[in-house]
């Protein structure tokens, strides 16, 4: 009689942990569909900015735009979702780059340089 209860009870402490886990493990499938949708989003984002920065265009996504004005011209600043956009409006830059996307990371490194 002792033994079937011992079992009984292992039985419902393991359909209790069985029961926990696939809870878990749904929350965990259910943040990582979410995570995986955030990342494609901020992808194409990426994606479609580079492209129209290339085709000389303003970029889509611009969460802060700033004009920093020099003795020959100016550049527009515009700092997307983890880049930033350069558009260059300068007569010292005549044969060179024009508009470009970096990362913002790196943005940091070439505002020091004073690129």
């Amino acid at each position: 009689m002792m033994e079937e209860e011992k079992k009984e009870e292992k039985v419902t402490k393991e359909e209790f942990f069985d029961e926990k886990k696939n809870k878990k493990s749904l929350f965990n499938r259910i943040m990582n569909v979410i995570l995986w949708i955030i990342l494609f989003v901020w992808m194409g984002i990426c994606l479609v900015d580079y492209f129209k920065t290339v085709s000389n265009k303003e970029p889509v996504m611009c969460i802060n735009k700033q004009r920093i004005t020099y003795s020959d011209g100016y550049v527009d600043e515009c700092t997307g979702l983890g880049y930033k956009v350069y558009n260059y409006r300068r007569t010292s830059f005549s044969g060179k780059i024009k508009q470009e996307l970096i990362p913002v990371f790196l943005s940091y490194f070439f505002e020091y340089l004073n690129y």
